[in-house]
């Protein structure tokens, strides 16, 4: 094969709608091949087992034989029971936990379905897809004017925070909950997208090195070949 093709395992909506019409397009421009896909069709249930169970099979499908596979969970409210959870807790730093659980999480799933180890590589997004759009909360009133009174507010929770991906992950302040008080008419899924677009990637890959380094990774990846 040619072409690199990618898996994406996402939490949610938000995050399948996101690789759709923002990455898949990028990376193919570039002959990467982003195909997104929910562990199931409500989205947020990943629990350990379950999560590994559909892994495990999606590797193993025959059809994705020369398919890589990530994932694109976030870090926010991901069960105590996850892969490279406990390990994690040594962290304070989101960026740390996440490499830490994505660390863990690929060797359980490597063994789980014993596939080749290059094949699989997690990616886990400190502290939730939200974040991304922090980073530049100038453009909201671009979405929608009547958040133009909110931005400064907007901006104060992203400079209390070293970078969009270090923003509080408390029960009332993490992104995600931040965004649905602040700003009236806000929706998780409509304006995940519409924000996104309007901010830029390379805006978004600048401000958070973790989500730039998976890209990275993705933009680089070989296509892959039968094993000898």
């Amino acid at each position: 094969m040619s072409d690199t093709h990618i898996i994406v395992v996402c939490e949610g909506e938000t995050e399948e709608t996101f690789v759709n019409n923002i990455l898949a397009p990028d990376l193919g421009n570039k002959g990467v091949f982003a195909i997104p896909t929910l562990v199931d069709s409500q989205g947020g249930d990943l629990r350990a087992q379950r999560v590994l169970r559909y892994l495990r099979n999606t590797l193993r499908t025959p059809q994705n034989a020369y398919a890589y596979v990530t994932t694109f969970f976030d870090l926010y409210g991901l069960p105590l029971d996850f892969p490279g959870q406990y390990e994690a807790t040594a962290h304070s730093d989101p960026l740390d936990r996440a490499e830490t659980i994505e660390t863990g999480f690929h060797t359980e799933v490597v063994e789980e379905a014993q596939c080749r180890p290059e094949r699989f590589f997690p990616h886990i997004q400190p502290y939730e897809f939200e974040a991304l759009l922090f980073s530049d909360t100038a453009q909201f009133p671009r979405e929608d004017p009547a958040w133009q009174r909110h931005v400064d507010t907007l901006e104060t929770a992203r400079q209390s925070a070293d970078s969009p991906e270090h923003i509080n992950d408390g029960p009332t302040t993490h992104p995600s909950a931040q965004l649905k008080r602040i700003l009236p008419r806000y929706s998780k899924v409509r304006h995940g997208t519409a924000l996104s677009r309007k901010i830029g990637m390379e805006r978004i890959r600048h401000e958070c090195r973790h989500f730039d380094s998976w890209l990275t990774r993705m933009e680089n990846l070989p296509p892959l070949q039968p094993e000898a």
